[in-house]
């Protein structure tokens, strides 16, 4: 039964004065959910026009809502085949040319001081122009130390430098005391062979021990490369194909569901710019020993480097992360599972370290015998500090094995080997763990050094108790790998999502048809490859699978409340029958994130280039959501557009004939004085009709540029 209590307390005092008749509660609820949900809920997939990129689509990408079979390797061989196929192709071209390769797509030297290989689209304040944005008045101690050094050593201020006004000597020892941080932006960009004396892209194999952070906030990436490097020959698998006296790199990556492939020139920023002085050096020493000291060897690199002074491959492997994904501000924050997911194409699953049920189970797994598993390990938050017993908070640290060994008492120790990929303690000393088992510890007694094979030192390595880990640390990352062995299924597709969420009626069906493990992944695209047009919506993930045939309910996957992965997973073993994924989407709107169509009005004339760049990937991504009748419709459209383009340029060519035989006809019978004057219109006329022609063929050949099915 229901009861509507219509009286308030002015219907005590008599009834409500005469007038405009209110509206009901209920008619009131209805018209603001009128106003505030849309008419018509869809989302932008396209930047640009269909036909721009309809027959651009990778061949044999899962771009349509149809379900695609493979074994795990196959994507895998075919971008390691274009890859080794297209540095052929350019070792070969750098041969016929003498010379070294310049990658256009990704040109450092090309783009320095312009900023889109750097800057991503927009930036947090989205402003309309990049020159509009105030420029860096802040000083590099680098850069003061650096020259005062040289003024003191120049004598231009004479030597007597204690009696100067302003105490050189005793500012430049200050300076010297103090490190120096990068500046905001790179100073330089120069080839490997120009920064290295001796360059190797690999020494002593890869090393989780290479591995530094430079001045990108990409910890994230990084401590997932330093986990790649503690199983033998996963880092094989990413660097598929060089020829370092070209300057040619390729690499292989994991996006969406398919592996892709990208090739890289040597060229890498530097933290410090080119010797510029106007003294007096005939013989070039002063340069040669400025260079000498800031621009040489990998301590010179501006981003991520080796701790080797000679070994390349991971500055290299980062540049190549970065142009994939548009620049290297796309690559500033991240999950380090998604990290290792993007060079393994392995799937991550996000551990909550106070929600363990079986802690031995987790143990076995994290031992990793079999080497099935990756693993990867993010400190806690805190808003009052920045560092917890030597943890820095908010921080990705890699994991490169974990043991159980006797000690000298004969009890059994649990410990793990953590890697932070900063590759050493900050300036406040903080980075790597203090408590038990840290560096000139107690524990640390000769027996164990040796044991152990551990040494002290300020290398962003260290141990930790496994009862430790689970107390310091708040997320493990496992990700599990795949071999040729699995098989893998997929299939995307497009769903509308409601502002009050539930369980879909869009359900994915599975048949198992051999008992086995099985991992089931819902997720979305990603959309680091297009920031600035991911739009004012971030989308949080759940799903339930289920029996068909008992109706029962096997497993429950949700990411944690707020969080903000790109896909959710379970591993269970399943039995042979059907099955049905049915997944669950939240949506969260961020008012501080600009509307897309806002960002392509402002950046279609600020900033072209770079909008051309992040936009096809934008593009190219949400077209594996089209279904196969979009596809056509888009090409339809595109011949469609090319006649219509055509008939018109046929019309004006008519027309510009038509009046060039006027204009003769009108000369040929004009009166000497009066056809120079017929004549000077004529051309006058005719150039203008040319110029229109030009601009009219410029539109014929931007069409004619997609080829037609």
């Amino acid at each position: 039964m229901s009861m509507y209590y219509g009286a308030g307390p002015e219907s005590a005092a008599g009834a409500r004065p005469s007038g405009k008749k209110g509206k009901a509660p209920q008619d009131t609820i209805a018209s603001f959910w009128s106003k505030y949900l849309e008419k018509a809920p869809s989302k932008i997939t396209a930047v640009f026009p269909p036909t721009l990129y309809a027959d651009l689509l990778p061949q044999g990408s899962a771009r349509t809502g149809t379900s695609v079979s493979r074994s795990a390797a196959e994507s895998y061989n075919a971008a390691v085949a274009q890859c080794k196929a297209r540095v052929a192709r350019i070792v070969r071209e750098c041969h016929r040319t003498n010379e070294k390769f310049v990658d256009a797509e990704f040109d450092l030297e090309g783009d320095f001081g312009r900023f889109n290989c750097l800057r991503g689209l927009t930036n947090s304040s989205d402003a309309a122009n990049v020159e509009d944005q105030a420029p860096d008045t802040g000083y590099d101690v680098s850069d003061l130390r650096a020259g005062l050094s040289l003024i003191l050593g120049s004598g231009v201020l004479g030597f007597d430098t204690q009696n100067a006004p302003l105490n050189l000597a005793a500012l430049s020892s200050v300076l010297n005391r103090e490190p120096a941080s990068p500046p905001r932006y790179p100073s330089a960009v120069h080839r490997v062979d120009w920064i290295y004396e001796k360059p190797e892209f690999l020494i002593d194999g890869f090393s989780d021990l290479d591995v530094q952070q430079g001045a990108n906030g990409d910890c994230w990436w990084l401590a997932a490369v330093a986990t790649l490097c503690s199983v033998e020959g996963v880092m094989d698998r990413v660097c598929v194909a060089r020829d370092e006296e070209c300057g040619v790199y390729g690499f292989v990556f994991f996006r969406d569901g398919e592996w892709i492939w990208t090739v890289i020139d040597d060229n890498l920023y530097l933290n410090t710019s080119d010797y510029q002085w106007d003294d007096y050096d005939a013989r070039g020493e002063k340069e040669r020993k400025w260079k000498e000291r800031y621009q040489t060897g990998s301590t010179a690199l501006y981003f991520a480097r080796s701790s080797d002074l000679n070994e390349t491959w991971l500055p290299l492997l980062e540049k190549a992360f970065a142009k994939v994904h548009g620049d290297y501000g796309s690559i500033e924050g991240g999950l380090m599972g998604e990290g290792v997911e993007d060079m393994t194409g392995g799937v991550t699953s996000c551990l909550y370290t106070n929600r363990i049920l079986n802690k031995n189970r987790l143990w076995t797994e994290l031992k990793n015998e079999n080497k099935e598993f990756l693993w990867a390990l993010g400190s806690p938050g805190a808003s009052d500090t920045t560092a917890k017993n030597g943890i820095a908070l908010s921080h990705a640290y890699s994991i490169s094995e974990a043991v159980e060994v006797k000690g000298e008492d004969g009890k059994t120790v649990k410990l793990v080997k953590v890697r932070n990929p900063w590759g050493k303690r900050n300036q406040a000393g903080n980075g790597e763990w203090d408590g038990p088992w840290s560096d000139g510890s107690k524990e640390w007694t000769p027996y164990w050094m040796k044991k152990l094979d551990h040494t002290f030192g300020d290398d962003g390595i260290f141990w930790i108790s496994y009862e430790d880990l689970l107390k310091r640390f708040r997320i493990i990352d496992r990700t599990r790998l795949f071999g040729p062995d699995w098989h893998v299924v997929q299939k995307w597709t497009s769903v509308n999502v409601a502002w009050v969420a539930g369980y879909m009626k869009h359900k994915f069906k599975v048949t198992i048809k051999k008992a086995g493990p099985v991992v089931v992944v819902l997720t979305q695209l990603d959309s680091r490859y297009f920031k600035g047009l991911e739009g004012p919506y971030s989308f949080e993930l759940h799903f339930i699978l289920r029996s068909i045939k008992d109706n029962e309910e096997i497993v429950r996957a949700r990411d944690n409340p707020g969080g903000d992965r790109r896909s959710i997973s379970a591993e269970v073993d399943l039995e042979p029958g059907e099955y049905e994924v049915i997944p669950k989407i939240l949506a969260q709107r961020w008012d501080d994130v600009p509307r897309v169509e806002n960002v392509v009005k402002k950046y279609a004339e600020a900033n072209p280039q770079k909008l051309r760049q992040i936009g096809i990937n934008h593009d190219i991504a949400n077209a594996k959501g089209l279904t196969a009748e979009e596809v056509q419709a888009a090409k339809d459209a595109n011949e469609e557009e090319v006649k219509e383009v055509e008939k018109d340029n046929e019309k004006a060519e008519k027309a510009a004939k038509t009046e060039e035989v006027e204009a003769k006809d009108a000369k040929d019978d004009a009166k000497p004085e009066e056809k120079e004057k017929a004549t000077e219109e004529t051309d006058s006329d005719t150039e203008k009709e040319s110029s229109d022609d030009d601009e009219d063929d410029d539109e014929v050949r931007i069409f004619s540029l997609n080829p037609r099915s």
